[in-house]
């Protein structure tokens, strides 16, 4: 006779899936067991609607805190999975499984640093509910040093909710953990004390559950295993949303807000600043609000970001800033130059008066005699009679042979000081300090203002 298979509907089959078993046929490494949770991530939101699936490959390697550059080894992990069969143990309302199996990835390509994959249909359904395999979450999964507790941890976190994970087992639990070929660890004892402890204790310590086993004895021998699942108080991480500091951006938030998926709002946030993020995001609103964009406001932006359109009011606006900020610039330098520039006048002035004052003094303690031979003197060397003329309406006090005049009566004997002794002696910046100041402001101030090209 035959079997009726039964319909079920949505909420039996969500029942069914609780309790659904994922067993990995091969022995996938911690790399490629980090790699199908991140690829699953990337792809989740899409998972049911699209067919191809892209990601950047330096994000996915940041992703499961894969630091190398070695885009071959990374390769070899996807291929690898391209290998891998995935099986399905559901266990049915009558207490019967059903079994399922097919391909992990079915095709994988990395072109251009942007790797692109698939998931076959009945996969792809599967593994989009999530109380199967999707809260995996992304901050665990970079954090974990080991397979076992990674494999550990994939198959008891789904069962929190429960409290406990269904009973395995013991062969079938050697098999989940993929050492069920390792005759080493056939003995219980063993298995115990090098794959189950070390894996609760890892899982224990760094993920958001806190696991404890529970044994089923035929005798004196170990016939199955379950697992106790309580949350980590200590380290509560709730779903794949706290995944990690990224997500507590503003500009993440903003993007996430705009309907923008999860990796491709962590591809952007890495990759550009948050002011080109929010200039986008802007730009994209502006459009959509004049009625500009003829395709959905979310591929607008997407294009906006990676081929840098630019608001055209924004641009001047910054154009404007720009000459605003470089004429705010200038005229603080110009009030600088002239600070100076006073700075410079009022020392030399009371450095000439103090040598004025030596002078005159010198002068004054001379006979009448020798005043008039020491003036005719320094007239005769003034040569052109314009400075003589300017020597005989100020006398000593002339501005303009006023170099000459101390060099005269230095040559004389009489101690005038440097300009440099005099302004450290008063306490005043030295006179080359204060011209080499001015020199370079000048020469800033005339430098060309640099204004934004608009494009």
């Amino acid at each position: 006779m035959r079997s009726e298979i039964k319909k079920t509907n949505k909420d039996n089959q969500i029942l069914k899936k609780h309790v659904a078993a994922i067993h990995i046929g091969a022995k996938l490494s911690l790399l490629q067991r980090k790699l199908v949770n991140a690829l699953l991530y990337n792809a989740y939101d899409q998972l049911l609607t699209g067919g191809d699936h892209h990601i950047s490959a330096s994000v996915l390697c940041e992703m499961i805190g894969f630091d190398s550059k070695n885009i071959g080894y990374l390769k070899g992990a996807l291929k690898g999975l391209m290998e891998t069969v995935v099986e399905f143990d559901v266990l049915e309302e009558d207490g019967k499984s059903s079994w399922e199996a097919m391909v992990l990835l079915p095709y994988a390509k990395i072109n251009g640093g942007t790797c692109t994959y698939r998931y076959e249909r009945a996969l792809a359904e599967k593994l989009y509910h999530p109380d199967v395999y999707s809260k995996i979450n992304l901050s665990v999964l970079r954090e974990m040093n080991s397979a076992h507790a990674l494999v550990l941890y994939e198959n008891c976190y789904r069962f929190e909710g429960i409290g406990h994970t269904a009973w395995w087992d013991i062969e079938v639990f050697r098999k989940l953990m993929a050492v069920d070929m390792m005759s080493s660890y056939k003995p219980f004892k063993a298995l115990n004390r090098n794959v189950i402890q070390p894996a609760m204790k890892e899982v224990n310590k760094l993920s958001n559950i806190q696991i404890e086993m529970e044994t089923r004895m035929k005798g004196r021998t170990v016939t199955g295993l379950r697992f106790i699942v309580k949350p980590n108080a200590q380290l509560s991480l709730v779903g794949m949303d706290t995944e990690d500091e990224i997500t507590d951006r503003r500009s993440y938030k903003a993007l996430m807000a705009e309907g923008v998926s999860k990796t491709l709002a962590r591809a952007w946030v890495l990759e550009y600043d948050e002011s080109y993020i929010f200039e986008k995001l802007d730009l994209a609103s502006n459009e959509a609000a004049r009625g500009k964009i003829k395709s959905s406001k979310a591929g607008f932006l997407r294009a906006a970001v990676e081929q840098d359109f630019h608001n055209e009011n924004a641009q001047k606006q910054k154009h404007l800033d720009v000459v605003q900020a470089a004429k705010a610039e200038r005229e603080k330098l110009e009030r600088k130059l002239e600070a100076l520039k006073k700075d410079q006048r009022e020392a030399e002035t009371a450095y000439r008066r103090s040598c004025v004052e030596k002078i005159e003094e010198a002068f004054l303690a001379l006979s009448e005699a020798d005043r008039d031979v020491v003036t005719k003197e320094f007239q005769l060397g003034l040569g052109s009679h314009i400075y003589v003329d300017a020597f005989k309406k100020a006398g000593w006090k002339d501005r303009l042979n006023a170099v000459a005049i101390r060099e005269f009566w230095r040559a004389r004997g009489v101690n005038l000081p440097s300009p440099a002794d005099w302004a450290q002696k008063n306490g005043s910046s030295e006179p080359n300090t204060i011209k080499a100041q001015i020199e370079e402001l000048e020469a800033e101030i005339k430098k060309p203002v640099i204004s934004v090209k608009l494009k």
